[in-house]
């Protein structure tokens, strides 16, 4: 049996790490600052039969009340770096603060991204988007350890597999996103930093403050709600909730009028019904249990399945 690494902590608490402040403690975690340490912490999980979680900025995730048994791991903040209009950047890095460093250096394609919360990684596996814009048609490749051959595999775009919040990466659980390079352009700073300071200003004002892991369920094919939900489609486009193809479903949930309801201090927020808060206090439990009435509700009077985009450890 290999001796535990010293920079892996022992029952170190995750609700902290996350934006919903909810979870147990990981039995053990690991803060990664190089390739060398992540092969030396991935050796000792395995050879002692651990199971491994990745845990990027915490913005998409439910961690259980038990906590997680196994190694988790993090990735820390190396800064960007920026060559011609190719900026490549670790997976740990702040996704909002890479937004900032884009504009800082005149360069466009991620302004979209602005306010954001969570880490470039979990943007990758995730093809974050917002505001007609998605991280997929940014990336040139992804760099990720393989956690099964203990090898580094170098993706290209195309091989990512990029679909609406989808990749290879959701698919692979064996690898762990550890850098991006993403094709940027020209452009002015300051309409940039307009832009990207509207985004900001906009998500201030349509999304709730209150802890939360951001907007929980996928929003559902326009296709798909035309078969299933017809005078729900023309409602939603009426009101201008349709958009790229899809219905929002913060608006099918609005409309079918659970917005506000609650389970203990787990809530729909009224402010954007996608949004699941954590007034104070509520237990992942409590949070599973909600999610679990929402899709219910929408299957029994609509007829359409939810998929929340929404991580559930373990």
């Amino acid at each position: 049996m290999k001796q535990r690494p010293v920079f892996i902590q022992e029952n170190v608490r995750l609700a902290p790490l996350t934006t919903y402040q909810i979870g147990g403690p990981a039995q053990f975690l690991a803060k990664i600052n190089s390739l060398e340490e992540l092969t030396s912490a991935i050796d000792w999980a395995t050879e002692d039969h651990w199971p491994i979680y990745f845990l990027g900025g915490g913005s998409n995730l439910l961690i259980s009340d038990q906590g997680v048994a196994g190694l988790v791991i993090t990735l820390t903040e190396p800064e960007p770096i920026f060559t011609d209009k190719i900026v490549e950047v670790g997976a740990g890095h702040s996704l909002s603060k890479l937004v900032t460093a884009c504009i800082d250096h005149g360069l466009a394609g991620l302004e979209w991204a602005a306010g954001i919360p969570g880490q470039v990684g979990g943007a990758v596996r995730g093809n974050a988007g917002a505001f007609g814009g998605w991280l997929a048609d940014r990336v040139i490749e992804v760099v990720a350890y393989n956690i099964k051959s203990k090898q580094i595999e170098v993706i290209s775009a195309q091989d990512c597999q990029y679909a609406y919040r989808h990749s290879i990466f959701k698919d692979r659980a064996e690898l762990l996103i550890w850098s991006v390079k993403l094709a940027l352009e020209i452009g002015n700073q300051a309409e940039l930093q307009k832009i990207a300071d509207e985004h900001r200003s906009y998500r201030r004002q349509r999304h709730p403050l209150l802890p939360s892991a951001g907007c929980v369920f996928k929003n559902p094919a326009v296709d798909e709600v035309a078969r299933l939900a017809p005078k729900l489609l023309q409602a939603a486009q009426s009101v201008g909730a349709v958009s790229r193809g899809e219905v929002s479903a913060g608006f099918i949930i609005s409309q079918a009028g659970l917005a506000g309801y609650s389970i203990g201090p787990a809530q729909i927020s009224r402010q954007h019904s996608n949004f699941l808060v954590n007034n104070g206090g509520a237990t992942a439990e409590q949070m599973r249990q909600l999610i679990e009435y929402v899709k219910t509700e929408i299957r029994h009077q609509y007829n359409l399945e939810f998929i929340p985009e929404v991580a559930l450890w373990p």
